[in-house]
């Protein structure tokens, strides 16, 4: 297997919730991070999948080795041929080089000589230049005398420019504001009467449009008078069907009444029967419904990685039976006092935490509510070590240490983080659920307060403090407001059945805590605790197994770490609940009333189905009203809406349009003569001034002495030179230029470039040559994967019938035949609502058939059996969950490999 790198992404996820019951509230918190299904190794009856595996290993090794010596032959041949083009590369590229040498030479020769000439050229036209100039500054030396003028003659000449200026000017602007106020004249006249034409339009199509209102407003209102009609015709009949529904329903009440009453008589008698089991111990259980057990089975089935939760946005319809399924569970579960629990004490210690028995007995007594759920839904039950344990009792005294207040501040994540770190495991998973029925409450009128007491309290006590607050994280969304975060938690389905996860999750080993103190206060509540359901990963555990065997890094299986010590990782066994006899027969009286009963919920059935089709009379020409009704209504809306579709707008008509078209040409041509006039003018004011500084600069010009004057003549000799240097420095910056562009031009070699193509054709067969054999390996790997798939199915199809008890019989891996026999036991395994209503449960045992050693196993020991065998899951999600008035938050544990890394999630953050 290729290394690959490894890092762990983990955070803790929270939540929380209140809810509140008179004057005591309860509230959980669920941890969100990801929980797995435990697979177990597989049974001898797996034999020939081990036989299988063995054989498709070979092939694979087979074809992995003769894929590397072709690869390995092929490599050698490419880069002999690579290393051969590469020599031809190397000789031309140097015969190249000196064919280029040559023709640079050549070329810079020429540009050198190029750049001579032009050099002579300029020289001999700037001296022709100075020639013509100094003899033009010479002539005008000699004519100086007319030349210069005084001071006196040039401000003369100044005045007399500025004068004629300002005049052109003035009539300049003349001329413009005559041709913009005639431009504003003619867009008046236009205006004018364009809009009297746009008023007399107007009152034309008004009248016309009255006249053809009234009349449509006269035939829509005699469609209307024609359906009003129906409508009475309908109401009349809906009225006469009511009467039949009232008559129906008082008869299917009174027959209700009488299966209440049955009920009631029943109920009387059982109670009796009661009274009379009231010496046998009291067994507490939380019976879930089987379609809440349904839902959660197809959610862990079926779930998709992405979630965790089960919430109604992402499950709509799981989530409407789950919650119908929870609110019928919420009515059938209720604790019952235990008195033999009554007698014996809880100790609490100093800082408000559970003693370290009172933690095993509170997480065994957890266990056996959770399990047979967690059997029921498909997931592995929870187990119990001492490690558990401790990290329980190590959670709840650092929420104290840290006074921490978990009503409003949800989960201690710095504590569980620590907590994990310390016993050398991957995280510590956490539901939380507050305190409503353990401890003692008082109540202070005055201040509408109330305190919790948690002194001389007892075993029954910390039960019906466990079985509520177990109940409240099993049944959470029954109001409707939860995303079953809690459950997902407890129930162990975070990662589904069939899929695989990077995700370290804790939900194997657990240990039940339990903390108060003054800091704990919330809804007006004081000195108030709550119970901490807190799990760890078991190393042992198929999921964890699967990381650590694909190279992730997890602290849950290094046998270093603490929780896998010897004592830590040792199991503390989970007693089964102390089901005593149930009753084999039910007094006579119970009987006849149950008959009873059934005539009376029989007749009742018959009342309700005449009740319901009355009802569906009614409801059928109540539908004939509505549409009867609707009619009218759409008749009159039509009406308003035809009556306001003709009362059209005669600005939007085509005849007005076009005159308000007119109007705006009308302003177009308009502006657009303003703008050609303004451009206009703008035009000759600038060639005036322009002009006219010209004409005052040559005045100013004008020397006023004969060195002044010199002074102007050598200045055109200076510009001539200059002009000249610059030129010449133009003609040797151009020569260089073209020299270094000689000198930087590569010679162009096609044989080189077909070398090259040949090079890369040799590697990229190379390359297909390497993917094509991966191609084949992986396709015999799959080929392996669904034979075998296929004879695993064929093989555990007879598991699952037996399991499910749709047969009787199985074949053992050595060819015995097994066959599943009847019996009666005094142990129920699955159906808890049975036992509850003292049924008696049918138990089925196996027996080897003759001529084998005697076997005896109820069918649940089967299917613990068949449960070891091997399952895989995955999941990811986060969610928010709010309760009352307390904030919840999820976290979660992310593998990846060799890297860890931490994150935390509060709120609705992604």
């Amino acid at each position: 297997m290729m290394n690959r790198k490894n890092t762990i992404l983990k955070s803790v996820a929270l939540a929380g919730a209140l809810t509140a019951t008179g004057a005591v509230a309860t509230t959980a918190h669920a941890d969100t991070v990801a929980t797995s299904t435990a697979a177990t190794s597989a049974t001898t009856t797996d034999q020939q999948l081990a036989n299988m595996q063995s054989a498709h290993a070979a092939t694979e090794s087979a074809a992995a080795a003769s894929n590397a010596a072709v690869m390995s032959e092929a490599t050698t041949s490419a880069n002999s041929q690579i290393a051969d083009l590469n020599n031809q590369i190397q000789t031309r590229q140097a015969s190249d080089a000196a064919m280029q040498q040559a023709s640079q030479a050549s070329a810079i020769a020429s540009v050198n000589q190029a750049a001579t000439s032009a050099t002579a050229a300029e020289n001999a036209s700037y001296s022709q230049a100075v020639a013509s100039q100094t003899a033009a500054n010479d002539a005008a030396l000699k004519s100086a005398q007319s030349t210069i003028v005084t001071e006196q003659q040039k401000n003369q000449e100044t005045a007399q420019e500025n004068a004629d200026y300002q005049n052109q000017a003035g009539n300049l602007d003349s001329e413009h504001n005559a041709t913009l106020n005639k431009l504003d004249q003619a867009l008046k006249n236009n205006t004018d009467g364009t809009n009297a034409a746009i008023q007399k339009e107007i009152s034309r199509q008004k009248a016309d449009e009255q006249g053809a209102i009234n009349q449509a407003a006269k035939n829509l209102d005699s469609q209307i008078s024609a359906a009003d009609t129906e409508v009475g015709k309908a109401q009349q009949t809906v009225n006469a069907d009511q009467d039949v529904v009232n008559a129906k329903d008082a008869a299917n009440k009174a027959a209700n009444q009488a299966v209440k009453n049955a009920q009631d008589k029943l109920s009387d008698a059982q109670d009796a029967l009661k009274k009379a089991e009231a010496n046998q111990p009291v067994v507490n259980t939380i019976d879930a419904p089987a379609e809440y057990i349904n839902v959660w089975k197809t959610y862990y089935e079926t779930k998709k990685p992405g979630t965790w939760t089960l919430s109604q946005q992402q499950f709509p319809e799981l989530y409407a039976r789950l919650q119908k399924a929870e609110q019928e569970a919420k009515k059938n579960n209720v604790y019952k006092e235990d008195p033999a629990a009554k007698q014996i004490k809880v100790t609490l210690n100093d800082n408000g935490t559970l003693s370290h028995d009172d933690v095993i007995f509170a997480t065994q007594y957890a266990a056996n509510l959770i399990n047979p759920i967690r059997e029921a839904v498909g997931t592995n039950p929870y187990k119990i070590t001492n490690a558990s344990i401790d990290v329980a009792q190590d959670v709840e005294n650092g929420y104290r240490k840290d006074n921490w207040n978990a009503w409003t501040n949800a989960h201690d994540l710095k504590l569980l983080d620590q907590v994990a770190n310390n016993w050398g495991t991957d995280i510590v998973t956490e539901s939380w659920a507050g305190d409503g029925s353990f401890g003692s409450l008082s109540y202070d009128g005055d201040n509408n307060t109330w305190t919790h007491n948690y002194t001389n309290l007892t075993r029954d006590d910390l039960q019906r403090g466990i079985y509520n607050a177990v109940e409240a994280l099993l049944f959470e969304c029954a109001k409707g407001n939860s995303s079953n975060g809690h459950t997902t938690d407890l129930l162990g389905v975070r990662i589904g059945k069939n899929a695989k996860s990077s995700s370290v999750i804790g939900s194997d080993l657990l240990g039940v805590g339990f903390d108060y103190g003054k800091g704990n206060e919330a809804a007006n509540q004081f000195n108030v605790g709550g119970f901490h359901f807190n799990s760890i990963s078991d190393a042992t555990s198929p999921h964890i197994q699967y990381l650590a065997s694909h190279n992730y890094v997890i602290k849950a299986a290094n046998p270093n770490s603490k929780v896998n010590q010897p004592g830590y990782k040792d199991q503390i066994a989970i007693p089964s609940a102390n089901h005593d006899d149930q009753i084999k027969q039910l007094q006579a009286a119970v009987a006849t009333d149950t008959q009873a009963l059934n005539d009376a919920k029989s007749k009742a059935s018959t009342t309700a189905s005449e009740l319901k089709s009355a009802q569906d009379k009614l409801a059928s020409d109540q539908a004939k009203l509505s549409q009867a009704q609707k009619r009218v209504t759409e008749l009159r809306t039509n009406k308003e809406n035809t009556l306001k579709a003709m009362a059209t707008d005669p600005m939007q008509s085509p005849a007005i349009k076009n005159l308000q078209a007119k109007l705006a040409q009308a302003r177009v041509d308009h502006d657009n003569g303003v703008k050609a006039e303004e451009a206009q003018y703008a035009a000759k004011t600038k060639d005036l001034k322009t002009k006219h500084e010209a004409k005052l600069a040559a005045i100013a010009a004008q020397p006023t002495s004969l060195a002044e004057l010199q002074s102007q003549l050598q200045a055109k000799l200076d510009t001539l030179k200059a002009q000249h240097e610059a030129k010449l420095k133009q003609i040797t910056d151009d020569a260089n230029a073209k020299i270094e562009k000689i000198k930087n031009q590569k010679v162009a070699d096609p044989e080189i470039d077909k070398l090259n193509a040949q090079i890369a054709q040799i590697k990229s067969d190379l390359a297909k040559k390497q993917q094509e054999l991966d191609n084949n390996y992986q396709a015999l790997k799959a080929k392996n994967q669904a034979e075998y798939d296929a004879l695993a199915k064929k093989l555990h199809e007879s598991d699952k019938a037996v399991v499910n008890g749709n047969s009787n019989q199985y074949k053992t891996a050595d060819g015995k035949t097994v066959v599943m026999a009847g019996g009666k036991t005094n142990s129920h395994s699955g159906n808890l609502s049975a036992m509850q209503n003292g049924e008696t449960g049918d138990v089925t045992t196996v027996k080897v058939e003759p001529g084998t050693s005697s076997v005896e196993m109820t069918r649940e020991a089967y299917k613990a059996q068949q449960a070891k065998l091997p399952q895989t899951g995955n999941s990811n999600s986060t969610a928010l969950i709010a309760l009352g008035a307390i904030a919840s938050m999820f976290g979660f544990g992310l593998v990846a490999k060799k890297k860890e890394s931490y994150s935390f999630r509060r709120n609705n953050e992604v």
